[in-house]
């Protein structure tokens, strides 16, 4: 993540995980000999097996006995589900099967137990399926469980009209709120710039309220906040309600591009979440950034397509795309949209995790996307820009300064222009460097301006005039 000012800090989860598994699409890895280190679980490779349910009385983390359900065998180890929600490793010998029925944790115990073993002096605030422990402001809590209760049946009731199975969640949603970035950074080492994120095992939302960007700009940092909360809340819901398996790996660009098309929110007086579908603000504003700036740059059709559906991480720029994708599929294709998301709700634990090649793309992500949609992607990339200039949207850095960056230079016997309007300086340069290096122009023959104006509307208007 960057550390800009200005730059939003769009989170994904905690744990990328990166597998060399066997080419299967929706079939449980029964057989398989895996090393799944890779998911933070301590546990020597082992052959595969489904939990197929099963419960087993093991400890949890504060030594208590209790009933866990099996999520996946490994070897002589099984991954379980505790009824607080965390998936661990337990040896056979330490979870030993039992003819009983799992049981989420009790909440009101839950509660007392995260205050006394955990989180001492904070407070804690329970509803139906959320357990909020927090020392922040009450303002902040209150905005996070608005928006986090208003998401909820929102999006269940979005999963059924997909055709998918979903119910309620089997256990408490765990959501943490620190009141400092540093306190933030104790608790777990992450990389700088996070608000937010969905931890895979723990089943935990985690954030903070005070940054340095709420002394600069409270007004943009809190429609960060809000819109990353909400982002995060969709990887959790969706992990709990049977749409998307814990420990399975869906293609990047579906599982946060799902999560940016289910999370747009607005703040003012009645700060609520927008509803699936509905245009995300921070996503538009950086796709018409990017646009505007790669129809001016040498790239081949479909190439922008390619790259965020083959990719295995994504930066800023590339949640933005799969956002884009995400929202066009859909909108437009949707009976397909919905068959493509039914085949990924039947990956179970580690199905999914396809080899990722020296490029850092996994190949076998197209496979599965041609199966459901066009494989033009050049046809398809063609119209999903048309769709993108057809949607509405508020600019929410329309009034804070911006740069307009341009760039010149001579191309077969003629000089040309080129130019785009960035949030801060240090977006511009690094946009003048890419240019640079995908033009493969030499730079002591390259001329570049940057200006900086009070408001995007002047820079724009800069801009044009400049490359006229």
């Amino acid at each position: 993540m960057r550390k800009i000012a200005l730059k939003l800090a769009f989170i994904t989860c905690a744990i990328a995980v990166l597998l060399d598994a066997e080419n299967v699409v929706v079939a449980q890895p029964i057989g398989r000999i895996l090393d799944i280190r890779g998911y933070g679980v301590d546990i020597p490779p082992g052959e595969v097996a489904a939990g197929d349910g099963a419960v087993v009385r093991t400890r949890d983390r504060y030594g208590d006995l209790v009933l866990a359900r099996v999520h996946v065998n490994v070897g002589e180890n099984r991954v379980v589900l505790l009824p607080d929600g965390q998936l661990v490793a337990r040896h056979q010998r330490e979870a030993v099967l039992v003819d009983e029925a799992f049981e989420k944790a009790d909440m009101v115990q839950l509660g007392k137990q995260l205050i006394e073993q955990e989180f001492p002096g904070f407070r804690v605030k329970r509803t139906a399926h959320y357990i909020y422990i927090y020392n922040t402001s009450e303002t902040f809590a209150t905005a996070t469980s608005k928006i986090l209760e208003m998401m909820t049946p929102g999006i269940i009731g979005y999963m059924k009209n997909l055709g998918l199975e979903v119910h309620p969640p089997d256990v408490p949603l765990v959501v943490v709120m620190f009141k400092t970035e540093e306190e933030f950074k104790r608790y777990r080492e992450i990389p700088d710039g996070m608000i937010a994120y969905y931890h895979t095992l723990t089943n935990r939302v985690v954030m903070h309220e005070e940054s340095r960007l709420n002394s600069l700009k409270p007004e943009l940092a809190l429609k960060q906040k809000i819109n990353t909360i909400a982002h995060e809340g969709v990887h959790q819901l969706l992990h709990n309600i049977g749409v998307q398996t814990r420990m399975s790996a869906w293609p990047m660009w579906i599982t946060e591009g799902i999560a940016e098309y289910l999370s747009p929110t607005t703040t003012g007086k009645y700060m609520r979440w927008k509803g699936a579908g509905q245009v995300n603000d921070f996503r538009m504003m950086e796709l018409e950034q990017f646009l505007q700036v790669s129809t001016q740059v040498v790239q081949s059709p479909g190439d922008w397509l390619h790259g965020t559906i083959l990719a295995s991480r994504l930066d800023s720029q590339g949640y933005a795309s799969a956002w884009a994708l995400t929202h066009y599929l859909a909108k437009t294709r949707r009976a397909k949209f919905n068959a493509y998301v039914q085949e990924l709700q039947k990956l179970g634990p580690l199905d999914g995790g396809y080899r990722v090649v020296a490029d850092g793309t996994v190949p076998k992500h197209r496979e599965l996307y041609a199966k459901h949609f066009d494989g033009d992607l050049a046809m398809t990339e063609t119209r999903l820009r048309q769709y993108l200039t057809k949607l509405p949207y508020v600019d929410p850095f329309i009034e804070f300064p911006h740069v307009s960056a341009v760039i010149g230079f001579s191309a077969n016997g003629r000089f040309r222009k080129m130019g785009g309007v960035f949030h801060n300086p240090m977006l511009a340069r690094q946009w003048i460097a890419k240019t640079i290096a995908e033009l493969k122009l030499t730079p002591q023959n390259v001329q570049t301006e940057l200006k900086s104006f009070n408001n995007r509307i002047l820079a724009q208007r800069y801009l044009r005039a400049k490359l006229q």
